[in-house]
């Protein structure tokens, strides 16, 4: 996204299509077999970097900025307006990592056109858009909340929540370095589903720590948004 917006013609048009198409249009997939007694479930893992809000740029192609929410360590990113808006708090250096949290809220509606979303996640390519990911991502046309990942040409969806606007925990982790294609994920420290894509690599990638929204029409999104606070890597 850093490049994308120095050069807007292509990387915004990448973004539009990796957050768009590509996510709106994916497969979804039902939870694994694993359950939270399986062994080697849950491990725990010492949080690696907490980002504050100096660790991201903030940007958009049109329409209301992200911001800094003033005393304290989030970010909000409004969801634009405009036609085809892309908005975006991205981090501007990365880590290795094998997984990531965030306390915050993903604030939809119902009023967009097909292709309207907002997503959190880690991604080990933020110039192209089309590597391993793993995050949350809210379509705004239905006000649901998914879990997914992306990678090797897959992408792979596990529906959370609908409706709820409120605030919680997030937190989407690899499984371990021998299930490296694995992905856990947790809402307020509640395990809700296990996404596996055996295209994917998610254990100790170079990932960037990204939210992002993108509107492409409907009716006005007033007040919806993501809120982030906490930004942990792991």
């Amino acid at each position: 996204m850093k490049n994308s917006i120095k050069n807007l013609a292509g990387g915004a048009v990448a973004l539009l299509c990796i957050l768009g198409c590509t996510k709106d249009a994916g497969n979804s997939a039902s939870p694994s077999s694993q359950t939270p007694s399986t062994p080697g479930f849950k491990t725990a893992l010492a949080p690696r970097a907490s980002l504050g809000q100096s660790a991201f740029n903030l940007w958009t192609t049109c329409g209301t900025a992200p911001y800094d929410i003033s005393g304290t360590n989030g970010i909000c990113v409004p969801v634009g307006d405009c036609s085809s808006s892309i908005d975006a708090a991205q981090e501007s250096s990365g880590q290795n990592a094998t997984g990531f949290q965030f306390n915050g809220c993903f604030k939809g509606g119902t009023n967009a056109t097909s292709y309207a979303e907002e997503a959190v996640f880690l991604c080990d390519n933020d110039t192209q858009w089309n590597g391993d990911e793993m995050g949350f991502v809210k379509t705004l046309e239905d006000n649901v909340l998914k879990a997914y990942v992306q990678g090797g040409g897959n992408y792979y969806t596990y529906v959370l929540s609908t409706g709820d606007n409120g605030y919680h925990t997030f937190k989407a982790q690899c499984r371990s370095s021998s299930n490296v294609d694995m992905v856990d994920f947790y809402i307020d420290g509640n395990y809700k589903c296990t996404l596996t894509n055996t295209a994917g690599h998610y254990w100790e990638n170079y990932d960037y720590f990204v939210g992002t929204n993108h509107w492409a029409g409907g009716s006005d999104p007033v007040g919806q948004q993501i809120e982030m606070y906490n930004m942990t890597t792991y």
